[in-house]
């Protein structure tokens, strides 16, 4: 069931990353959007972005046309199947509910933290990847751990106005993780 859900959710990972190649094409500060661009484009080509790369962008999500109160409906849409939200609420709700499961994700991540990973079994490892975008079924508990370990080097070093950047997150460091 875990595969049929992933597969689901994954439909929604290429709408995710083609609306944030949209969006940032109208953001005003040249260096921060090429950033961003090359970001999405490496994502698409299928590498994998390094933490460095994220934190470099995370401006962008907390007030200009990236953050959640501002992305477009469909973008809003798109993020909210990752979390298997359903699409159909209107964007007010919708905005609501995706940013309050970010930022409960958030605060799990931060007690995660202090809990440690290596206080966690093979299944709660897995569970917890999963829940953050990543489809652990396939993967080693080395490769889950790994993942979580950068998933929580992100999370932990964001704000609460960088929810969105979060979110995104979710897709852009599960898209070609298994790859």
């Amino acid at each position: 069931f875990l595969d049929v859900y992933d597969s689901i959710r994954r439909d929604s990972y290429p709408n995710v990353v083609q609306s944030l190649v949209l969006a940032a094409r109208s953001l005003p500060e040249p260096r921060p959007r090429e950033l961003l661009q090359q970001l999405c484009a490496q994502v698409q080509g299928g590498a994998r972005p390094h933490l460095a790369q994220l934190l470099a962008v995370r401006s962008l999500f907390s007030g200009s046309l990236l953050a959640l109160n501002r992305l477009q409906v469909d973008h809003v849409r798109a993020l909210g199947q990752v979390l298997f939200l359903t699409p159909h609420l209107p964007a007010f709700f919708l905005r609501h509910r995706l940013r309050s499961h970010v930022l409960e994700i958030r605060h799990l991540d931060r007690a995660l933290l202090r809990l440690g990973l290596g206080q966690l079994s093979e299944e709660e490892l897995r569970a917890a990847c999963y829940l953050r975008g990543l489809n652990s079924t396939h993967l080693g508990r080395a490769e889950c751990r790994a993942w979580l370990e950068q998933w929580l080097g992100l999370s932990c070093e964001l704000q609460a106005s960088e929810a969105s950047l979060l979110a995104h997150s979710m897709v852009l460091l599960s898209l070609n993780y298994s790859r």
